[in-house]
């Protein structure tokens, strides 16, 4: 059996496409601030998708800085490392430098946000395995991942204002 190495719930955070980040490196001296995309969270880390040719300069175990903003969670100064880089399959098929993927890991992360995450990864998980199970009464507005949330089972009046306010655009 393969064992987990993480010891954190990760969930999804794609709210359409992601939600924006921009990772801090340093490298030759000089600060780059990579734009991307958050793919998935926990408390120990991230993974996120990047575009541009200056990852290519990025190595596995480089510091970073992040200010993390998401729906009901904004926090300054997380530190960690890259402990993953992976170039994308679009990348990939057109010999290119401007897809990737990165493994993130949290070395510095304040407790209280670190709490936060938890409870959002762990709503989200109970959500899966009521899914999972077809149990009724799914969704509950208290959830700590509700504005993240764009399961089909979200609650029906939500689901409409949604699609309402998608058509209005």
């Amino acid at each position: 059996m393969i064992e987990e190495r993480r010891k954190d719930i990760r969930f999804p955070v794609m709210r359409n496409v992601g939600e924006p980040i921009v990772l801090k490196v340093a490298i030759d001296h000089k600060i780059l601030s990579l734009p991307g995309f958050i793919l998935n969270l926990s408390a120990g880390g991230m993974k996120i998708v990047t575009l541009g040719s200056q990852v290519s300069q990025l190595k596995e175990g480089i510091p970073f800085d992040l200010d993390l903003k998401i729906p009901n969670l904004s926090t300054h100064h997380i530190e960690g490392k890259i402990v993953r880089i992976k170039k994308g399959d679009k990348a990939k098929l057109h010999h290119s430098n401007d897809e990737w993927f990165l493994g993130l890991l949290f070395t510095k992360i304040k407790s209280t946000v670190a709490h936060e995450i938890n409870r959002m990864a762990e709503d989200w998980s109970v959500c899966e395995t009521k899914i999972q199970m077809s149990l009724p009464d799914i969704c509950f507005r208290e959830c700590s991942y509700w504005d993240l949330c764009e399961k089909n089972v979200k609650l029906p009046e939500e689901k409409n204002a949604r699609q309402n306010k998608a058509a209005q655009r």
